[in-house]
């Protein structure tokens, strides 16, 4: 019989006569570590063994381990007429448990109806909702700009005061959770003000973009071209109908393995740099140091003016270093030959974790990447972007405008897509690369206006701690 079994009242078996009452407690106790087998609406007396899932196995173990203990006993532990506990004690569970999952059936025991044919199923699995709402860099860009808005306005912002703010700005829907988690990911933290929590940006976030201020200000007074790079990761279901251009870059279909290409390509206030793109499908949907470095030597540089200023973001596939730094991965023997090349003198009973702070002396030096260096023997200056802050690259408005093209042509085929891309670069015109570097120019201005708002305020307010405050220790902030 499949999906489960019938049972029968004992005490109505002719052959058991004055015994009804035991055989009935240890009856029930049997049929009920024998339905735990129709979790899965399996029948219990076809199950093969090897299908038992681990908790209808536990059950079978602790009954017959109360037998047993009850055969040692020379009689039952419990009286007989307590037919639950008895139960409940053979499973190791709670008698309450074991009356709500038998009720339903032993009504129809102690009613003299047909019994119930019992089928039980497995709970189904709870899947975690994801409490964080997630920000686009756009979203993130506009997160930023109105915290450092408050201070400028000599306010100190709350967490709820800037959901108020987004509300208003880009719709945010989110909760005041899913800001506290994402501040901290963009450079914001804790300090201490008068025995007070105050958000604040690191400082060395601050001092990053200050630096690539001057930094342009200087490349631009020196008359050099400006060329900016950037890679875009676009998925092959990327689609979208009558919307605009911003919304399209956020809307995806992600069902299934879906193919992804990756875009490498720069530009200029003429446009896109001839012959500089390259399309590919990689492996993992990843981008890394040989392939971009490459792509910069061999694509880039020949076709981009000489003494050009190069723009990019700090991607792990754009910064490798020109020299390896030990990490806790390697192992003892190779740490230490680091540091003896580097003429430090190492004794054998140190330990891999006192060599490995001896490196940190070298980590405080500035650092020398590949691509910098590449660059620099062709005339080149490298400018990177300071962490966070995408929107100060004009290309990324460029992809915006790419993706949007694509999203409202693209007919999911992975073979159409690549030939869609370069439809989509050819309809960029100089004069979108003019106003996308516009736009950047204007982003930059209004930070650095913000910046020096923000630093005369803050120097208003003494007693600054110098130690952060644990973001998630902010309920007075939420107000």
């Amino acid at each position: 019989m499949s999906g489960g079994v019938r049972l029968r009242d004992p005490a109505k078996l002719p052959h058991l006569n004055g015994q009804s009452e035991v055989v009935s407690s240890q009856y029930k106790v049997s049929n009920l570590f024998s339905l735990s087998f129709t979790m899965d609406r399996v029948s219990p007396t076809s199950a093969p063994y090897g299908h038992l899932q681990a908790q209808a196995k536990a059950i079978i173990f602790n009954v017959n381990r109360y037998f047993l203990e009850e055969k040692a006993n020379r009689g039952p532990i419990l009286p007989p007429a307590k037919a639950m506990a008895r139960t409940a004690k053979a499973i190791k569970i709670s008698e309450k448990t074991v009356r709500r999952i038998c009720s339903v059936y032993n009504q129809s025991f102690n009613k003299d109806l047909v019994p119930l044919k019992p089928t039980f199923s497995s709970p189904k699995k709870r899947h975690r909702t994801n409490t964080v709402t997630d920000f686009t860099d756009f979203d993130k860009c506009m997160l930023r700009r109105t915290v450092l808005e408050f201070y400028e306005k000599k306010e100190i912002p709350t967490v709820r005061m800037i959901t108020e703010e987004l509300i208003e700005k880009i719709g945010y829907s989110g909760c005041l959770n899913s800001l506290r988690k994402v501040l901290p990911k963009i450079g914001f933290k804790y300090v201490k003000i008068d025995d007070q929590k105050f958000l604040m940006e690191r400082n060395d976030v601050v001092a990053a973009r200050a630096k690539f201020f001057r930094e342009m200000r200087q490349q631009k007074q020196s008359g050099r071209s400006f060329v900016y790079l950037d890679e875009v990761w676009l998925n092959q279901n990327c689609r979208v109908q009558n919307t605009s251009s911003q919304e399209a870059t956020r809307v995806q279909l992600p069902t299934g393995k879906i193919a992804q290409l990756i875009i490498l390509h720069a530009g200029t206030e003429d446009g896109f740099v001839s012959n500089g793109e390259l399309i590919f499908q990689a492996k993992n949907g990843k981008m890394n140091a040989a392939v971009f470095e490459e792509w910069f030597l061999k694509q880039l540089l020949p076709n981009i003016p000489h003494n050009s200023t190069i723009v990019m973001d700090n991607a792990p596939h754009h910064s490798r270093q020109m020299e390896e730094l030990p990490t806790l991965s390697w192992n003892k023997a190779d740490i230490k030959n680091w540091l003896i090349q580097k003429r430090v003198a190492v004794s054998d009973d140190l330990s891999k974790a006192e060599l490995y702070e001896l490196t940190k002396n070298f980590r405080m030096t500035k650092k020398s990447y590949v691509v910098d260096a590449i660059a620099a023997e062709s005339g080149h200056v490298v400018l990177r972007l300071p962490l966070y802050h995408y929107q100060y690259n004009p290309i990324e408005t460029i992809w915006t405008q790419v993706k949007s093209y694509i999203a409202k042509t693209n007919n999911l085929e992975l073979a159409d897509l690549k030939p869609l891309i370069k439809e989509a670069m050819s309809a960029v015109t100089a004069e979108d690369w003019k106003q996308a570097i516009k736009r950047a120019e204007i982003e930059q201005k209004r930070d650095i206006e913000l910046d020096r708002a923000v630093e005369m305020y803050v120097d208003s307010i003494t007693d600054i701690s110098e130690s952060s405050v644990d973001e998630d220790d902010d309920d007075d902030m939420s107000e």
